[in-house]
């Protein structure tokens, strides 16, 4: 690389992504500092933009790569600024070319530049697009967490383009598209509200937009996407996986979990201590010790839910009762939400949502 090659590298990576501000700033910040923030990124940006169209015009050339393989394109793609990719583009660069294992469109969905993301689908290249080894745009995006604006927009665009899913496979997964279909072309069940019914048909709708069936590990990964924290629409997949799956339920026995995340269906005892990370049951759960998830590590139980003492931050949703001695609820966005019977000696919470069909504790700490 040369000088010049170095310093639009530099420069590239100097923008600011004023999608991310205007999305979290405004609900961070004060009004007046989101605003401050906001219009000291966008000088920011339109002088580095400038500087970059003056470096180009000295006739700098767009062919190189980076120590890490990558062409200016795919160096300007995360920082989600359209102008600076039309700038690229006048000179020379191509959106499509990338590598074996990445374009820049899923170099953008991976990084959740939504706008980049947009733009591109706007250009002509196809929101089915996959790599050499057959990666997705959608997987890319769904295996980031930077991605959630990212997930619904190619969503949309792939329920446009259903018929270019090409044949189906012969090997048909746990959950196939028809099987679910039929399901949910009938009455909610028992336990299912109207409007929650209708919001599992648009939820599955999204997960068969590239497969024409998926894993109940597949399905576990959209439901982070959509429905973490609502807990009737998840008691609802998890009756759909009871239902419908081809893979039948079974119990076991673990020492301890340590993949992540960890998807069983049927019931489940752990033989001592249990920290949650991404964990989801369908049948019952029990932990012979004490059972914790910290803020933002997801615990969803479809039966009962039973340990000697439970440390939660959140999220958790449990289908059936949840019993333990000591039951501490810390203070997040999240909730703890129980259908049935939550039963404990002791039950403290420290500015917690806590949710259950009926309480049975003999103490509660309200902090």
């Amino acid at each position: 690389m040369t000088e010049q090659q170095y310093e639009l590298e530099k420069l590239l990576r100097q923008l600011d992504d004023l999608h991310y501000i205007q999305t979290y700033g405004r609900v961070e910040l004060p009004e007046a500092e989101y605003r401050q923030r906001l219009a000291k990124a966008e000088q920011k940006n339109a002088e580095v933009v400038t500087n970059i169209r003056e470096l180009l015009a000295t006739g700098v050339s767009l062919d190189f790569r980076t120590v890490n393989g990558h062409t200016p394109m795919m160096i300007a793609v995360p920082q989600n600024n359209v102008e600076v990719i039309q700038v690229l583009m006048e000179h020379g660069a191509d959106i499509r070319a990338g590598s074996s294992y990445e374009s820049p469109i899923h170099r953008a969905a991976e990084f959740g530049a939504d706008r980049v993301v947009r733009f591109f689908i706007e250009q002509g290249i196809s929101p089915r697009l996959k790599t050499e080894g057959g990666r997705s745009v959608l997987s890319a995006a769904r295996a980031s967490r930077h991605s959630k604006n990212v997930v619904p927009l190619l969503v949309e665009h792939l329920k446009q383009s259903r018929d270019q899913r090409g044949p189906p496979p012969k090997k048909v997964k746990e959950l196939s598209e028809e099987r679910v279909l039929q399901y949910l072309s009938g009455d909610a069940p028992a336990g299912v509200s109207p409007k929650t019914w209708e919001q599992l048909r648009a939820f599955m709708e999204s997960v068969f937009v590239e497969e024409y069936s998926v894993t109940i590990d597949q399905l576990y990964e959209s439901i982070s996407e959509h429905g973490n924290t609502n807990g009737p629409l998840v008691f609802a997949i998890i009756g759909l996986i009871q239902t419908v799956s081809t893979r039948e339920p079974k119990s076991k026995t673990l020492k301890k979990v340590s993949r992540n995340p960890f998807i069983h269906h049927g019931d489940l005892v752990v033989e001592g201590p249990l920290k949650v990370l991404s964990l989801l049951v369908t049948g019952s759960l029990t932990v012979k010790g004490k059972a914790s998830n910290v803020q933002g590590c997801q615990l969803f139980v479809g039966g009962d839910f039973e340990c000697d003492t439970f440390y939660t931050e959140g999220p958790v949703i449990i289908g059936g009762n949840l019993k333990a001695s000591v039951v501490d609820a810390s203070y997040n966005d999240y909730s703890l939400d129980v259908r049935g019977v939550l039963t404990a000696d002791r039950l403290v919470v420290e500015k917690h949502q806590v949710l259950a069909g009926r309480f049975d504790v003999q103490e509660r700490i309200e902090k």
